[in-house]
């Protein structure tokens, strides 16, 4: 049945379903790791004004790379 959907979709938009799935994951993971830089550059220009100790730094760094991992493995499920 999967197949029969995938046929019919690909001949109703002219698009490969696996092809269109790469596509939006790729994107997906563009615009989180985008995301990602910036909450690590900010916790960092945040430690080098003074405004956070090394361990909120730490803290931070893990948190948010908890968040990416979970982001990523939702994208690429």
């Amino acid at each position: 049945m999967n197949s029969t959907m995938a046929a019919a979709f690909e001949v109703g938009s002219g698009v490969n379903p696996s092809a269109l799935k790469v596509t939006i994951q790729l994107i997906a993971m563009g615009v989180i790791l985008f995301v990602f830089a910036w909450v690590i550059t900010q916790v960092f220009a945040a430690y080098q004004a003074n405004r956070a100790t090394a361990s909120d730094v730490v803290g931070s760094f893990v948190k948010a790379t908890v968040i990416f991992c979970l982001l990523a493995t939702v994208v690429f499920w």
